[in-house]
């Protein structure tokens, strides 16, 4: 257990070898970078300098579903690789990710969840906003700033103590709300018309993963994963919030259209990888 990294953040959980299911993340993610960077040298004639990009993108894109599957469903290994499988279909596929918003996805869902089992610290809750600017503003989804500031408000829902949580959610929002003046403030061309332009059958899908996500976390049972930093068992509500929250965030990428949705397939695969986890027939011990 890397105790020492819990005095600096509650948010970040180090890929610990010792663990079999981080270890064999540790030896996919290479493959990954190797196999999204041929792909696209071979099958898309990318340059050397394009793959390697490719590549890097394809790991940390693998890396982030699969962290953001752990949090989703902790209880549940499958979940987590089944995401990282599809995400890694997606880039072979030639979808780009959008890595600022992915990122941001994961670390405000563990600042509900607490996976590591602290309360997020100033520097935790400052990353997260710094996150939802580079979401908002480089990536260019406006709604992203409202929802990293909607997951900390659940978290002061959830501990009355965490004020300070209501300070960077100002300023999130505060991304957002000049994202949107500066597209003229209109909420039809900023909502509806960019939901119009999805593709129906993307549409359906997104739908049908919603729902199915919707009706498992409501109805997800008690939790016996444990925290990071201690043997306490993970709260059942922070873990439906935090699901929620992914759920959120999946629903605004849809506010910029067909490209949008395109580009957040991670955080759409880590869902399908919940609902997939669910149904998934658990292994008898012996």
């Amino acid at each position: 257990m890397s105790k020492p990294i819990y005095r600096l953040s509650s948010i970040a959980r180090p890929l610990e070898p010792q663990y079999p299911t981080n270890k064999a993340v540790l030896i996919l993610l290479p493959l990954i970078a190797l196999a999204t960077g041929a792909t696209a040298f071979i099958l898309r004639d990318a340059g050397l300098a394009a793959a390697a990009s490719a590549g890097l993108g394809g790991l940390l894109s693998a890396f982030l579903a699969w962290a953001l599957g752990r949090e989703v469903d902790p209880d549940r290994n499958e979940a987590a690789f089944i995401a990282m499988a599809l995400t890694v279909a997606a880039m072979a596929l030639g979808y780009a990710p959008a890595l600022w918003v992915l990122a941001l996805v994961l670390m405000a869902t563990r600042i509900v969840v607490r996976t590591v089992g602290q309360a997020a610290k100033l520097t935790d809750l400052a990353l997260v906003t710094v996150l939802a600017g580079m979401a908002v503003f480089v990536d260019g989804y406006w709604a992203m700033g409202l929802i990293a500031a909607f997951a900390m408000a659940v978290d002061l829902l959830y501990d009355r103590k965490r004020t300070l949580n209501l300070v960077f959610a100002a300023f999130a929002t505060g991304f957002s709300m000049f994202a949107v003046v500066q597209r003229g403030g209109e909420w039809g061309p900023l909502t509806l018309e960019p939901l119009g332009q999805i593709d129906p059958a993307w549409s359906l899908a997104a739908l049908i993963v919603t729902a199915l996500s919707a009706i498992f976390i409501l109805t997800c049972p008690a939790v016996t994963s444990v925290c990071d930093a201690s043997s306490e068992p993970l709260e059942r509500r922070r873990v439906r919030g935090g699901a929620m929250i992914v759920v959120l965030f999946a629903t605004a990428a849809m506010f910029e259209g067909q490209a949008g949705l395109l580009a957040t397939l991670p955080v759409w695969a880590v869902l399908a990888g919940l609902v997939a986890g669910r149904v998934w027939p658990k292994r008898k011990r012996a």
